[in-house]
């Protein structure tokens, strides 16, 4: 009897047992024809939708006609999302949905730009980030159109409230993270760098810029200012929105930790998260061998007692995740009074912090002492009726001012804690003079 060659019989050998067998990996792909179908019918349908939503909803849709709806069938991009120029859905996800599910993920997609939420994430953990923003986008559109989808993250406690606040209240308390789920994907630019089965050409965001993130503001107090013009005044709830982006504030706890993100930010490699997230909202990853070298002066007057407390808690919390940190913290009347440095593991002892001295008056010796080891930055809590060095030091100096303070001197960064807000621009200029990170 003939038999066949041992090239062909090894391919119908069968895989031993307990191994798995190996098959080739399948090559990308772009849709297929009946994918190209779906995709031009959920294009059709979405146009639509926006059409729609320009009588029922004409601020939103006026918004919403500034993004090209793009749908695509790509692996990648399981739901929905923008890069703030187009708006790419997935073709099979929203076949899915119901009509009002459709208009409400347009909907949501296109607040999500006029919020700035890309440009506001700075230091905080992404997944918990992403779900407050989800929930100040949903609250906002189911005031507004009645509705939310079933699956969605909403809870009416967060109505009116910022995606800041909202994210420290999930920090507070995680199991409200798990109450629904997100509707899109919030960073579509990195998912359009990884591998997948069906690889759609039509899939091509573009990365985020704050240019582009600015131009998204500027975008929606003019809409605001045309829809007022031949339409009258907006719905309560999107007035108050509008007016807060036309006079933005930043709070100064903010203004601080974008300050100590940036600081141990930059192009280096992170490493996990030293720390669990903290209470103020901010997370930062850690890095061996970085030390973050932070002064505290805190002015003895009696009209900062009344700050320090939530003061000293806040600046615990920005703290609290850096993996290496020195503080050195200074009382100061006429003279220091108190002074001590404390290292990541003592910061607790900021809460339980009690001052020496009688009135503060002379910030100077402050500055004297520092002059050996200045720090990356100072921060100074105080009234501002003190004295002060005629000439700025090589380093930050923030002047955080209690109620009814006043400017101390014609340099460094004031922030009133009185209102608790300063204006962007003044993030900005602290950071254009923050020196770069010392090595430990």
């Amino acid at each position: 009897m003939s038999r066949r060659p041992l090239t062909e019989r090894a391919g119908s050998m069968r895989t031993p047992p307990g191994q798995r067998s190996r098959r080739p990996a399948r090559e990308p792909r772009a849709p297929n024809d009946q994918e190209q179908a779906l995709k031009q019918r959920i294009q059709r349908q979405c146009e639509a939708d926006r059409a729609l939503l320009m009588a029922a909803q004409p601020f939103t849709a006026r918004l919403l006609m500034q993004l090209a709806i793009v749908a695509v069938v790509d692996d990648r991009l399981p739901t929905a999302g923008t890069d703030g120029e187009s708006l790419f859905v997935n073709a099979k996800f929203m076949a899915r949905r119901s009509e009002e599910d459709r208009r409400f993920i347009l909907a949501h997609e296109v607040w999500h730009c006029a919020l700035g939420h890309h440009r506001r994430q700075l230091g905080r953990e992404p997944d918990t980030w992403n779900r407050a923003c989800d929930y100040e986008v949903n609250s906002l559109l189911r005031d507004e159109l009645g509705y939310c989808p079933a699956d969605a993250l909403y809870h009416r406690r967060y109505l009116g409230q910022s995606a800041e606040q909202i994210y420290a209240d999930l920090c507070q308390h995680p199991s409200r993270s798990e109450q629904g789920s997100v509707l899109d994907e919030h960073d579509i630019t990195t998912l359009a760098t990884l591998p997948g089965q069906v690889m759609d050409p039509d899939f091509n965001p573009k990365p985020v810029t704050p240019e582009g993130a600015r131009a998204w503001q500027q975008r929606l107090v003019a809409t605001a200012q045309q829809f007022e013009r031949q339409q009258g005044s907006l719905p309560g709830h999107l007035q108050t929105l509008v007016e807060r982006l036309r006079h933005p504030q930043v709070p100064w706890q903010q203004v601080l930790a974008s300050f100590i993100h940036q600081s141990l930010g930059g192009n280096r490699q992170w490493l996990p998260p030293a720390r669990r997230h903290v209470h103020s909202g901010l997370y930062l990853p850690s890095q061996r061998s970085q030390i973050l070298t932070l002064a505290v002066a805190v002015d003895t007057s009696g009209s900062c007692q009344r700050d320090l407390p939530h003061f000293l808690s806040e600046l615990k919390g920005i703290l609290g995740a850096c993996d290496r940190v020195r503080l050195d913290v200074m009382d100061f009347d006429a003279c220091i009074t108190q002074r001590r440095t404390l290292h990541e593991g003592q910061l607790h002892e900021l809460e339980h912090w009690r001052c020496q001295g009688g009135g503060g008056s002379d910030i100077r010796p402050v500055f004297t002492a520092l002059e050996q080891a200045p720090p990356q930055v100072l921060v100074a809590l105080t009234d501002g009726y003190i004295h002060t060095p005629s000439h700025t030091p090589g380093y930050p100096v923030i002047w955080c001012l209690t109620e009814g303070g006043r400017v101390p001197a014609g340099w460094g960064q004031t922030i009133p804690l009185e209102g608790g807000c300063v204006r962007p621009a003044m993030l900005d200029d602290l950071l254009d003079v923050m020196p770069p990170m010392r090595r430990g």
